[in-house]
Order: C-alpha cells, then structure tokens, then sequence
C-alpha cells in the first residue's frame, strides 16, 4: 500500500507531528527512516497513509510543524522525494 514518509529533524519534532495528526484522527506512526534518506543521523520519519497525505499537510502547515523532507513509496516499494509541498 503506498504511503508518505515525512522525515523531521529530531525525535521531538517527530512527535510533535505524529501527536497533531493523531489528534486530527489521522494514523501516524514515527520511526527511523530507512537507510539512504537521510544523513542526518537524528532524524525520524512519521508514516502518512496515500489518502490521508493532504489533510495531514495542511493540519501539519497550520501548526507550523512542517517536516525537512517528504518521500512517497509507491506499491514498488521504491522512494521518491517530493519537492514542491
């Protein structure tokens, strides 16, 4: 099933995200990114389902929570970064 990563800058701000969206009812479990996304080494990354991607922008835009870098999964299982948000 494809999704978006939302990679963020510490394990704080990680939270700050997934506690937002999970207010606004949307599912959004944080983690450690997989290898080659990130060189940041304390980075984390917060999972956002394909069809909760707008609504998860615009709550996390909103309450100026916004993430370093967006990555989609497609069904390949391959990451592709989005640029423009």
């Amino acid at each position: 099933m494809p999704y978006y990563l939302l990679l963020s800058r510490s394990i704080t701000h990680a939270q700050r995200m997934s506690r937002t969206l999970e207010r606004a009812g949307i599912t959004a479990r944080f983690f450690r990114p997989p290898m080659g996304l990130t060189d940041r080494g304390c980075s984390y990354a917060v999972r956002v389902g394909e069809g909760n991607f707008p609504q998860a922008m615009d709550r996390l835009r909103r309450e100026g929570l916004m993430p370093m870098r967006v990555f989609y999964a497609g069904s390949d299982g391959a990451f592709s970064e989005i640029k423009q948000l």
